[in-house]
């Protein structure tokens, strides 16, 4: 099993939330580029908010049509079955600040901002250790 931090607006996120979580939207060449599997874990990273909100299961390696009623506002016409594993709520999300310098992900990146536009982002053990730490603590 992986783990991984997937960006997505805010406005994405909330078509998630308002739909359970059972699906994230993609874009199918980074996702086959990456190849994420059935079992890996996602922490959401919310941009321009610049946070973490939540962690996410992947439920199946094959990559499904966007259900109807989803309205995200970059087009994703592929996406994921997911489930929710924990959501932060809103006034406990994790500032990317507070994790930045801890994480070997962001070490060694001029711009972590950069580096978040080719999410979805592998985390090493180490990283994972340390952002579920402060992830289950909240």
């Amino acid at each position: 099993m992986n783990n991984w931090i997937f960006v997505e607006s805010y406005h994405n996120w909330q078509q998630d939330f308002k739909n359970n979580f059972k699906y994230l939207g993609i874009d199918v060449k980074k996702f086959q580029l990456r190849k994420p599997k059935k079992g890996d874990q996602i922490f959401t990273y919310i941009s321009k908010i610049k946070k973490i909100s939540d962690q996410r299961q992947i439920l199946s390696d094959e990559v499904v049509d966007t259900p109807d009623g989803f309205n995200y506002d970059k087009i994703f016409t592929k996406c994921i079955p997911t489930k929710l594993v924990k959501l932060l709520p809103e006034e406990n999300w994790i500032k990317l600040d507070e994790v930045i310098n801890k994480l070997e992900l962001f070490a060694t990146s001029k711009s972590p901002g950069l580096k978040l536009l080719n999410a979805p982002l592998k985390l090493n053990s180490f990283d994972l250790k340390i952002l579920s730490n402060i992830f289950f603590n909240r």
